[in-house]
């Protein structure tokens, strides 16, 4: 899974407006009832004019991580989980890109911020490529910004270009020592390239720093998990839940782990959690499909769902992520449409360039199987026990 998209915003990002706003005063607390309104579960960006609040009281501006999700809606304002916000103020990320390029016209002395903004709306939507581009404009005129690299480093491992992001996040680090979510990002990238221990020590720094990083616990988990160290994983995951029960990669994260110690019960349940804390976040879905899609068990094996819920994570992810493509491909070969499944596989491959040999691997194995007429038995999800099978009349299948 994807490191946690939760890093600090660059300085100067983002412009506080202290200018009163003259309309109905926010509501008293986000415990009010929430409006019947499509706002809720929609991940927004802000205008550069926007005030807080949280209660009648003005939130002291402080650089926030973006996008932001809105949990509640009353009348006229959004709550973002820590303010409420007049709707004017906010922009859909499909809208975003459009008036931040306006901005930029209009205010070219906060070209900086107008950069920057845009390329996280870009960042969001998965168009990783726009992102990149418009942070290379930011630096550009911010060289020594940190918070700059990181989003840079978070647009280039997203292309799989681990190397560049590595990079960036090192970068990021040299010019602000203390930010550890360039640590967590650059450990995420040491580990994709399979540099473990480098990837540990990163991860394992920020914990010596900050005991409670969640993101940090997760990180180090997806590490534990691609050395096959299940049962460290699976202490690192639940300590990550416990300092915040309400981070959905991580359950999507250890879902994906139980489903590979054959607790698929487990692994289940863990994929419905992620879905109810965060229905607009792909990981959870993906995870599901695969097992649905791929499970050498068949009892577990389901088609239609399998392709309901890839189907739902290609869209969640804007078709920018291969492993949501790949789990589609194998879900219409469970239906028998291979040649849709060839298709999609395909795409997936092309996507992956320059993932590592085993991800190659893996997607070239995939195709192998579709062309051949078979669907995928994923091979890192265990066969059931014969207790487990002893009840399916249709035995263990040969595909």
């Amino acid at each position: 899974m994807l490191p946690r998209n939760d890093s600090r915003m660059p300085q100067r990002m983002l412009v506080a407006c202290f200018a009163c706003v003259m309309a109905a005063m926010p509501p008293a607390d986000a415990g009010a009832a929430a409006s019947n309104d499509d706002w809720v579960d929609t991940q927004v960006m802000f205008k550069e004019n926007i005030t807080l609040y949280v209660g009648k009281q003005r939130l002291p501006w402080t650089d926030q991580p973006m996008p932001v999700t809105v949990e509640q809606v009353q009348d006229d304002w959004l709550w973002v989980g820590y303010a409420w916000v007049l709707k004017s103020q906010v922009l859909t990320l499909e809208d975003a890109p459009a008036y931040y390029t306006k901005w930029l016209e209009r205010a070219p002395d906060h070209a900086v911020d107008a950069y920057s903004l845009r390329g996280i709306s870009w960042l969001a939507q998965g168009e990783y490529t726009s992102a990149e581009r418009d942070f290379d404009d930011a630096l550009r005129l911010a060289p020594r910004n940190s918070g700059l690299y990181v989003c840079r480093g978070k647009a280039r491992y997203s292309l799989n270009n681990y190397d560049a992001a590595i990079r960036d996040f090192t970068e990021a680090i040299r010019l602000d020592p203390s930010n550890l979510v360039a640590y967590n990002d650059r450990g995420g990238a040491w580990n994709s390239k399979g540099e473990f221990e480098r990837s540990r020590q990163d991860h394992d720094y920020v914990l010596r720093v900050d005991p409670n990083n969640a993101t940090a616990y997760n990180n180090r988990g997806k590490n534990w998990l691609d050395c096959n160290e299940y049962q460290k994983a699976l202490d690192d995951y639940n300590h990550s839940i416990r300092l915040d029960p309400k981070y959905v990669g991580t359950y999507a994260n250890r879902g994906m782990l139980h489903a590979k110690l054959g607790d698929y019960p487990a692994a289940i349940a863990d994929f419905e959690k992620a879905m109810k804390l965060g229905p607009r976040e792909w990981p959870s879905y993906y995870g599901w499909a695969r097992l649905l899609a791929t499970s050498p068990w068949p009892q577990l094996r389901d088609g239609p769902r399998a392709k309901q819920f890839a189907q739902r994570a290609c869209e969640l992810s804007r078709w920018n992520e291969w492993r949501t493509v790949a789990t589609l491909a194998a879900a219409n070969a469970e239906l028998g449409d291979y040649e849709t499944a060839i298709k999609l596989q395909n795409k997936a491959i092309a996507m992956s360039q320059p993932a590592n040999d085993v991800d190659q691997r893996a997607n070239e194995k995939r195709l192998a199987c579709y062309k051949a007429g078979k669907p995928f038995v994923d091979e890192e999800l265990p066969s059931p026990s014969p207790a487990d099978d002893a009840g399916d009349s249709t035995g263990t299948s040969e595909k």
